[in-house]
C-alpha cells in the first residue's frame, strides 16, 4: 500500500508542476503579447514569439483603425448636426450662388485637360531648347529679324523631316 501511495503522490506532484508550468507559460505569453520585448519574460519558442508578435501588431492595427473610424464618425456627426441647423440652411443657399455652374465646371475641366495635354506633348519646347539659343544670340548682339528668319527656316526643315519620317512609316499611313 505504501508503494501505491508513493506512486500516486509522485503523479500528483507531476500534475501540479505541469499545471504550474502551463500557467507560467500562459502568463509569460500574455505578458509578451501585451508588452513585447519590454516585458521581463520572453517565450522560449521562436514560433510562439513570432505568433505573439504578429498577433500584437494585428491587434494594434485593428485598434488604431477603430479609433480612426470613431474620429470620422464623430466629425460626421458634428457636420450632420451643423448641416441640420440654421447654419446649414443658410449655407446651402450661399453655396448655390458661390458654386460654379455645370457648364463653367466643364469649361474649366476642358481647359485643364488641354493645358496638361500640351505640356506633356510639347513640354520640352516650353521648358528649354528654343529659348536658350535665343538668349545666347541676343547676348551676342545679333539682329532679331535674322534670328526670326533662321528660326523659321529651321522649324520648316524640322517639320519637313518629321513629315518624311511619318511618310516612311507604313503603320502611320492608316
Amino acid at each position: 500500500m505504501s508503494s501505491s501511495a508513493t506512486a500516486s503522490a509522485t503523479d500528483n506532484i507531476h500534475a501540479q508542476s505541469s499545471k504550474h508550468s502551463r500557467l507560467d507559460a500562459a502568463k509569460t505569453n500574455l505578458q509578451y503579447l501585451a508588452l513585447g520585448n519590454k516585458g521581463g519574460a520572453v517565450p522560449a519558442s521562436l514560433t510562439t514569439r513570432s505568433a505573439l508578435t504578429t498577433t500584437r501588431y494585428v491587434i494594434r492595427y485593428a485598434i488604431r483603425r477603430l479609433i480612426r473610424y470613431a474620429k470620422y464618425a464623430a466629425v460626421g456627426a458634428i457636420v450632420a448636426a451643423l448641416g441640420g441647423t440654421l447654419l446649414g440652411t443658410l449655407g446651402s443657399g450661399i453655396a448655390f450662388f458661390a458654386a460654379p455652374s455645370i457648364p463653367v465646371g466643364m469649361g474649366i475641366g476642358v481647359i485643364t485637360a488641354m493645358v496638361k495635354f500640351g505640356w506633356r506633348h510639347r513640354g520640352n519646347h516650353f521648358r528649354g531648347g528654343g529659348w536658350e539659343g535665343m538668349k545666347a544670340r541676343a547676348a551676342e548682339g545679333q539682329d532679331g529679324a535674322k534670328d526670326e528668319e533662321s528660326d523659321a527656316v529651321e522649324n520648316q526643315r524640322q517639320s519637313e523631316r518629321a513629315w518624311q519620317r511619318r511618310r516612311e512609316d507604313v503603320w502611320m499611313r492608316a
